[in-house]
């Protein structure tokens, strides 16, 4: 019986039969899906833009699904917004058609994309938005950890999604993306953007408030070899002014074109390597961080060679900066694990002098500007720094010179310090006093006439290598690099007695970047040109630092604060002068109510005695009779307040 059952199921006629049932079936379900495809995409997006309204609190609708041909989609009628704002997305039509080739390889790589009439429209007032919905959090479900990250697939897995978003082909008809807040209005308009062949050029019509302008976008997108670049500019003659920024940050950034490449390059499972260029020509910035007055750039750019590795992602030396006249290869890599990793190389072998000081941009360093020298000069930059361990941080760095002279000076005469000279004291940008550094002035003393003992308790303390060093510490910043980074924030500087006299004489007082630059190449000049010598250097910042409210100067502090000359300060009065140098308006809060110091203070008085006594500024006699306190009889005494709340700490530049 068996046998007869398997004969009759088994045989090649019912075989076949079987087979042509199975293939008319497979026919069938085909013809149906592809009659029926756009009523099921319909299905099947709406239901997904359910889910997303609901987990989104949003109204986003589409009118109309339709599938054309084997992998192409055109959506009509899409709005987005959330429930209580206003619109945010308008599309009359999108069009895209996806690689099929590639869509069995499971990557979604679009060939063409249609949008016409888009409308994004981005409101902000005050604490509302009608994009905030979208920004929302997600919490992960379940456990997500997969082990370590191979930051070079990562990044080739990102490169590629990236890439297989660009078309082939790309259409988009007026096209507007519009931003307001409070009061304040942004809109960009593209009446046309065409993709075709990799090549785009559009102009784009920019409007802020009253004022608008228009720009020329251009540029290449090759999704097939990776490769992106883009240019943009402006349609006359005029500059590229960045819009929002006088807004939101009172800043200006101005140019003549902006450009950057990416491109990428497949170095194995281990190894990303992405390589371009990004350059900026004519380039204005306008902001008080930055400099009093605004600062002009020629030409700057980057061509740049970045490895990513399974564990590291690394600039690499061939990597060329360029800086006007000046151009300079930086290293820098980062490992993340197993511990944060940083380092930083930068070895500028012997170039011209002049270079240098002709590419500092206009209005950047006005001291400088001017200044013509000869010779040649090096640099050099090393750090590295595991921030899991700040202690092991190594930082060595040296601008060196090569017959290196100075023929003129630029706008400063940076040897008025050997001189008398009027200088301005200010306090919060705004001029308080002014007054001769000089005999002319009675509370001047000369070096000889200020007591040994202030001498070295205020070098012990801001700087006890100064008559060793050519205005700079590098173990200094060093020590303040590592500190800071253990306090994760700004706690500690690492100025010296040169650094904080340049800053007192020759610049102004408002914190910009500039300012520290300037700081640090006037300090150079002056220490490695021997424009003045240690003792007047040392005389002058004696003579003209604060020392309490409107109190200037070593002779002015000791009288304010002891009634006396400060070639008789003891040792105590001395260490006293020297702690209140980074905040001394503060110099109340050294005191307790009844009227001595605090017990903090004891600490200080004995790092900086021991420190002296090891330097030979003081005898064991002198350590060993220091007493950690000291006897208000000037002005000051009358400021003490009966109840005193100690301030925060913080660090003043």
């Amino acid at each position: 019986m068996r046998k007869v059952i398997d004969k009759l199921i088994f045989s090649p006629g019912k075989i076949r039969q079987a087979a042509r049932y199975l293939l008319l079936g497979i026919v069938i379900f085909t013809l149906l899906t592809f009659i029926f495809r756009s009523p099921m995409a319909s299905w099947y997006i709406h239901k997904r833009i359910d889910a997303f309204n609901k987990s989104n609190q949003a109204v986003l609708k589409i009118s109309r699904v339709r599938i054309k041909g084997l992998a192409s989609i055109l959506v009509t009628g899409i709005s987005l917004k959330p429930v209580t704002g206003d619109t945010l997305l308008q599309i009359d039509s999108a069009y895209a058609s996806i690689g099929i080739l590639k869509l069995f390889a499971g990557r979604v790589a679009l060939h063409d994309v249609k949008l016409i009439n888009t409308i994004i429209r981005i409101e902000s007032h005050d604490s509302t938005s009608n994009y905030g919905f979208l920004l929302r959090g997600r919490q992960p479900s379940g456990d997500t950890s997969s082990g370590p990250v191979n930051y070079a697939t990562t990044v080739d897995r990102l490169m590629r999604f990236v890439f297989d978003k660009i078309p082939l082909s790309l259409d988009i008809r007026n096209f507007r993306l519009s931003h307001s807040t409070n009061g304040h209005h942004l809109d960009f308009y593209l009446e046309k953007f065409a993709l075709s062949d990799h090549y785009f050029r559009s102009s784009v019509h920019v409007t802020e408030d009253s004022a608008s302008a228009q720009w020329i976008m251009a540029g290449k997108m090759d999704n097939h070899n990776r490769v992106a670049e883009f240019r943009l500019y402006s349609s006359d003659t005029s500059k590229v002014s960045l819009p929002f920024l006088k807004y939101r940050w009172n800043a200006r950034v101005d140019f003549d074109t902006l450009a950057f490449s990416i491109a990428q390059q497949e170095g194995g499972d281990d190894l990303s390597q992405i390589s371009g260029f990004a350059s900026v020509s004519g380039l204005r910035v306008d902001h008080g961080k930055i400099a009093a007055a605004p600062v002009e750039f020629e030409k700057t750019g980057i061509r740049y060679l970045l490895n990513i590795g399974a564990d590291y992602a690394e600039l690499d030396s061939s990597t060329q900066i360029t800086f006007n006249k000046v151009d300079f290869h930086p290293y820098i890599r980062y490992r993340p694990r197993p511990s944060k990793q940083v380092t930083l190389r930068i070895h500028k072998p012997e170039f011209p002098a002049q270079d240098l000081f002709s590419s500092f941009p206009t209005g950047l360093f006005t001291n400088l500007d001017g200044i013509r020298v000869k010779g040649d000069l090096s640099w050099y930059l090393d750090f590295v720094v595991d921030l899991s361990n700040p202690d092991s941080l190594q930082f060595a760095t040296s601008l060196d010179r090569h017959q290196f002279s100075v023929l003129s000076y630029g706008n400063a005469d940076l040897t008025k310090i050997n001189e008398p000279f009027l200088y301005t004291a200010y306090d919060h940008d705004q001029p308080v006093r002014t007054f001769m550094v000089g005999p002319e002035n009675p509370g001047f003393r000369p070096l000889d006439r200020i007591s040994h003992f202030l001498q070295a308790a205020v070098m012990t303390s801001e700087d006890g290598a100064f008559y060793q060093h050519r205005g700079f510490l590098p173990d200094a910043f060093r020590e303040s690099i590592i500190t800071n980074i253990k306090e994760h924030r700004f706690a500690r500087g690492g100025s010296t007695i040169s650094m904080q006299l340049v800053k007192n004489v020759f610049l102004s007082r408002s914190k910009t970047v500039a300012r520290k630059v300037e700081e640090a190449l006037i300090v150079w000049l002056i220490e490695n040109q021997g424009l003045s010598t240690k003792d007047r250097m040392f005389e002058v910042y004696l003579n003209l630092i604060e020392w309490g409210p409107l109190v200037y100067g070593a002779g002015e502090a000791s009288h304010f604060y002891f009634n006396k000359d400060p070639s008789k300060l003891t040792l105590a009065e001395a260490i006293f002068l020297a702690s209140i140098i980074p905040r001394p308006k503060w110099f109340k809060y050294s005191f307790d109510e009844s009227g001595h110091l605090r017990e903090s203070n004891a600490g200080f008085y004995r790092l900086v005695s021991e420190k002296m006594l090891n330097k030979g500024w003081i005898t064991s006699q002198d350590a060993e009779k220091l007493v950690p306190d000291v006897d208000l009889k000037g002005p000051a005494k009358l400021l003490l307040k009966k109840q005193v709340d100690i301030p925060v700490d913080t660090i003043q530049d």
